[in-house]
């Protein structure tokens, strides 16, 4: 009998099982090392707009050295920004036009995606296939007939106008319906055994153990909503319907003569202040979301 034929020990087991996961730690340090450098040029710009909107104007034009933080903090950019453009009015049709169309796909992806999960009905393939399809459809193709239909029916200058084109979202029905094909059947048919309807059975069994999911599509649409900037700019021509995106761009132009740099970041900040939060807040939840929901089917 060799050494190499000999029976493993305990300890030269135990020395196998810690090296494991050294190994694998440093092979995944060239991904993480990755990342980090690529969140940090991401978040650059961030950091520098978020610094200069602090920094008095004066100090910005006269400032020779690429330093980031201000030499004297000030809040007067904020201010400026917030009485120069009608910003409280901006960001009021960007919730509602956000609002609407978040709840809207979020019902409407609940529904689909259930109805795809669970039940059997002619066309259903050719019905997924289509919706499938049209992911691949970018929205400029789409964009001058639905401008021309919303015109047409005089939705211009309202938040119908704003926000109908968007009340659905193929990729949402695509992620619901994964996700609720992920749960075990048998719990369907247990329910249906015991004499639950199939709406009891969607909002009390499923819309619960589906939290994660649901909770990570709402921040796409709510994300993808707010940042809609193509759309409202051409349905909209009057400037109590702007919203915050397009308010900061015409503010913007209004400085361009003499521009305050302060004032526009201030401005960048105010808008990008919800997208922070909701993020902040929610970010548990889309990783598990996104990592719960599967592909299966």
């Amino acid at each position: 009998m060799t050494a190499a034929d000999a029976p493993a020990t305990p300890l030269s087991v135990e020395l196998e099982l810690d090296t494991e996961p050294k190994k694998r730690r440093f092979g995944e340090l060239p991904i993480h090392l990755s990342l980090l450098i690529i969140g940090l040029i991401i978040a650059v710009p961030i950091i520098v707009a978020f610094f200069m909107s602090f920094t008095p104007l004066p100090e910005i034009v006269g400032r020779s050295d690429p330093k980031i933080l201000p030499d004297t903090w000030t809040l007067d950019n904020y201010e400026k920004a917030w009485r120069a453009s009608p910003f409280p009015r901006y960001m009021l049709n960007s919730f509602i036009q956000t609002g609407v169309i978040t709840v809207a796909q979020v019902l409407l992806s609940i529904l689909a995606g259930f109805a795809f999960a669970m039940f059997e009905f002619r066309g259903k393939a050719i019905l997924f296939s289509i919706l499938i399809g049209s992911l691949i459809i970018p929205f400029e193709l789409t964009f001058i007939p639905n401008f021309l239909l919303v015109s047409n029916l005089g939705l211009a200058n309202t938040y119908a106008g704003l926000t109908i084109p968007f009340l659905a979202s193929a990729f949402g029905v695509f992620m619901m319906r994964q996700f609720f094909m992920s749960i075990p059947r048998d719990l369907y048919d247990a329910a249906k055994i015991d004499g639950a309807s199939d709406w009891f059975y969607l909002w009390r069994i499923m819309v619960p153990l589906s939290k994660g999911a649901i909770s990570a599509f709402t921040i796409f649409a709510f994300l993808a909503a707010w940042n809609q900037y193509l759309w409202p700019l051409v349905i909209t021509n009057e400037e109590s319907m702007r919203t915050a995106q397009i308010g900061l761009r015409f503010f913007l132009v209004n400085q361009e003569r003499a521009t305050d740099w302060g004032a526009i970041m201030a401005g960048a900040m105010i808008v990008m202040i919800p997208t922070l939060i909701v993020f902040l807040v929610a970010q548990r939840q889309l990783v598990k979301g996104i990592a719960m929901t599967g592909l299966k089917g």
